[in-house]
């Protein structure tokens, strides 16, 4: 409904410290605008939607995000994700009646209780396309007829075309057998382009970038909406296959000669912002990864990046036996400090290919300030408490043999987003 006059007979007004009534245009429009400005700012894209629905005086002085959802960052939903629902009902499963459903990572104990966790959305688009990857919040699809690569707001339905998934493949091959007279090679990027780590930037005057860690070739792939190929990383670098996304950039990690290292790849800077450029952001050349943060690898093994209340953390076991749990911040790592985190609040870690951070009200068997992962013990997964040191059982049942049966609970959907074997 478009912002103007209440219609007869609508409420718009809150109950002030007496009791009364108070009309929500008593709030001036430009505190009135301020407040929506932090709640896009510090809140949930669904809480600023939620913000504009109170009546027609806030939606009035909130901007709507109709049209924006991609170009501007803040409408992006990060803390959302598709929720896995397992069993071979996979995206677009004909049983799902073209909705899917996605559930909020940071969600409170009182929203769980109201079920304002999960929300369930049109998705048309699912019936001929499959998702690569979620950054953000958003979709990276490949469509099935002529396997385009398009960005989706799951929320908005605004989409940013970008080059299929069928020229990427045509340049590395290229790339990876300069010398090949046959199409060999090219079926053989095919099928493993698809396994990609995406990270989305918006450039100051609105152009949606996405970066693609290409796993299988240790290389990055660029583009912009609208662009007709991708551009290639002339280099290549380990660590792809748990990069992790975070703010337009990709952070990988990797141990070789004794040391752990933590590496950033960014993308080019526009050329609009270079000067004396007038060429195409598709002709900028990737710069190659910057390390930020580098401990021996005799302090933290098997590493995994993730993100937590946008901090960067690195979570590994502390020695080769896998007794303790270690979490250390990315940020002291880059001023060389080890300083172990023992209190992440009411959150549950979960390392793995992509790592989860996700509420404790999720998961009520589970205690907050832990980490799931595997127990040294039994080779079963188990939960370690950062606070005591002591190791639990997070599951009755052993995950990595597969599906259980149902019914099921909440961990096992939330296991599968870690492990692309179950996708």
């Amino acid at each position: 409904m478009a912002a103007g006059k209440l219609r007869q007979g609508a409420s718009c007004s809150h109950r002030g410290g007496g009791g009364k009534a108070v009309p929500c245009w008593s709030l001036h429009m430009d505190l009135t605008q301020l407040i929506a400005a932090r709640v896009l700012a510090t809140g949930d894209f669904l809480d600023y939607l939620r913000f504009r629905a109170v009546c027609s005086w806030w939606r009035a002085a909130a901007a709507s995000p109709s049209g924006r959802g991609l170009a501007d960052p803040r409408l992006h939903p990060r803390r959302w994700m598709l929720f896995p629902e397992g069993f071979g009902e996979y995206p677009g499963h004909p049983s799902h009646g073209g909705h899917a459903r996605f559930f909020n990572l940071s969600a409170s104990s009182s929203s769980v209780a109201g079920g304002g966790s999960f929300v369930r959305v049109p998705l048309p688009e699912l019936r001929n396309h499959c998702i690569l990857d979620s950054p953000d919040g958003l979709l990276l699809l490949q469509r099935d007829e002529d396997l385009a690569v398009r960005l989706l707001h799951p929320f908005t339905r605004e989409v940013a075309e970008l080059p299929s998934i069928q020229c990427l493949a045509e340049q590395l091959s290229r790339i990876e057998n300069p010398h090949g007279d046959d199409d060999s090679w090219y079926y053989v990027c095919l099928p493993q382009v698809r396994r990609v780590r995406a990270a989305v930037d918006v450039t100051a005057t609105g152009v949606v970038r996405v970066m693609l860690a290409l796993e299988r070739f240790g290389r990055v792939a660029f583009a912009s909406d609208g662009d007709d190929e991708w551009t290639i990383s002339s280099w290549k670098v380990e660590g792809l296959d748990r990069a992790l996304a975070h703010e337009g950039k990709l952070y990988s990690v990797n141990c070789k000669h004794g040391l752990t290292q933590v590496s950033v790849i960014t993308p080019p800077q526009p050329w609009h912002e270079r000067e004396g450029s007038s060429s195409s952001s598709s002709m900028a050349e990737l710069p190659p990864p910057r390390t930020v943060a580098t401990c021996s690898s005799e302090q933290i093994h098997l590493p995994s990046l993730v993100e937590l209340d946008s901090e960067i953390m690195l979570v590994g076991y502390n020695d080769p036996s896998r007794s303790r749990v270690l979490v250390l911040r990315l940020a002291d790592l880059a001023l060389g400090r080890i300083v172990p985190v023992t209190c992440i609040g009411d959150c549950i870690i979960f390392p793995g290919e992509r790592s989860l951070c996700v509420s404790s009200s999720w998961l009520p068997s589970i205690g907050s300030n832990s980490v799931v992962w595997l127990h040294p013990g039994n080779r079963s997964f188990g939960q370690y408490h950062l606070g005591t040191g002591a190791w639990s059982p997070a599951s009755d049942e052993y995950l990595m043999a597969g599906a259980p049966a149902r019914p099921c609970g909440l961990i096992n959907h939330i296991f599968t987003c870690c492990n692309r074997q179950f996708w």
